[in-house]
């Protein structure tokens, strides 16, 4: 009688220990981004310049016209789906590190689709480039994924130099005589995707209908990891591989298919911004290297879905507001490249802390 009254307790204790570690990871962002903003009007105000201005402009500004806003929005897109990819991979203790190559080989796979099959109606062009992109990002992240599970080869290195053969091979393609290269152009882009390929903007700005794609993937990122066996056995490898094996999970194929869901929501990353912006694949297609920025991302997120999403956009609006800085004020707009500073400095410590702390728990259940 015991057991059946303490089973319901225990499962309602763990369902609120899901909710605050929720609520944390939300609420976590925000503080964080909001002691290295305070750190950062200190270092304005010893430079001798009114940091009010300036931070009129960063946090209150882009909220004052949809133009701006809808940048901050913009931006987003693609840093939710790269901090999507850090998240899951890093939940199964696989450090994901090649987001970038896997956006940049999705981005190109959708270009290439969406010219090969210009023919076809919008309707079915739209979801059919999307899942060419996820299909490009999933198999350029199985390469890593599959030398860390059978082979034991250390993903920290083989993601990050993927990163370059991607852009290599990009390059190559979009190049003078490259397969890809647009006879159009001077010979460093793919030629522009038809417009039933391109989402439709928002009121005349940049913003993009790519933004509800974010939304889905968020919510996809949430239902795996939260509500379906594989996302339990990923989280499972990724807090005790050894203890994962013993109740029967096959770690190296969760390993392999973290990679791969994860590669796949980088290829959609890149699939999305040349739906929604770029309308064709380039030579400086992520100028600001939105796979290394989702890696900052989901660690401040601490690799929750949701909160990735909200710190997504907390980082988009730090780079709107330092172009507002630097237009309407006489603040050094690189103040906003030391606050983004301080926010990685203040991740690392907090990932340090929690790795030594996980160190420390398996030492101790080693010896017992």
């Amino acid at each position: 009688m015991n057991e059946l009254v303490a089973a319901p307790t225990e499962e309602g204790d763990a369902r609120h220990r899901r909710l605050a570690h929720l609520g944390y990871a939300i609420l976590r962002p925000v503080l964080v981004v909001g002691v290295a903003l305070l750190i950062g009007m200190a270092i304005i105000v010893y430079t001798g310049e009114n940091p009010f201005p300036a931070y009129e402009n960063l946090l209150i500004e882009p909220f004052r016209t949809w133009e701006s806003f809808s940048a901050v929005l913009f931006y987003a897109i693609p840093i939710t789906l790269t901090g999507l990819t850090a998240a899951i991979s890093f939940r199964a203790n696989v450090f994901n590190l090649g987001g970038e190559g896997q956006l940049q080989l999705g981005a190109l796979a959708t270009a290439w689709a969406a010219v090969a099959w210009s023919g076809l109606p919008g309707v079915v062009l739209l979801p059919l480039v999307i899942l060419v992109g996820a299909l490009g990002g999933a198999a350029f992240a199985a390469i890593p994924g599959w030398l860390r599970a059978y082979v034991g080869a250390t993903e920290l290195v083989s993601t990050i130099m993927l990163n370059y053969v991607a852009i290599d091979i990009a390059s190559f393609a979009v190049s003078p005589g490259g397969p890809l290269a647009s006879s159009g152009s001077a010979g460093v882009a793919t030629a522009v995707i038809p417009v039933g390929a391109q989402f439709p903007t928002i009121a005349g700005s940049q913003f993009h209908w790519g933004f509800v794609v974010d939304i889905l993937a968020v919510v996809f990122a949430f239902v795996l990891l939260y509500r379906t066996p594989l996302g339990y056995e990923i989280r499972m490898a990724g807090h005790n591989p050894n203890f994962a094996r013993l109740g029967g999970v096959p770690v190296p194929r969760v390993i392999l298919g973290a990679m791969v869901i994860g590669g796949a929501l980088a290829g959609i990353g890149g699939a999305v911004q040349v739906m929604g912006f770029q309308h064709q694949y380039t030579t400086t297609f992520s100028g600001p290297q939105w796979g290394f920025t989702g890696v900052t991302v989901a660690l401040l997120a601490r690799l929750e879905p949701i909160g990735v999403l909200v710190a997504a956009i907390l980082y988009a609006l730090l780079e709107e507001g330092s172009q507002l800085i630097a237009n309407n004020t006489n603040v050094d707009s690189h103040i906003i490249t030391v606050v983004q500073g301080l926010i990685i400095l203040f991740v690392t410590v907090q990932v340090t802390l929690d790795w030594r702390k996980k160190l420390k728990l398996r030492a101790r259940a080693s010896v017992a």
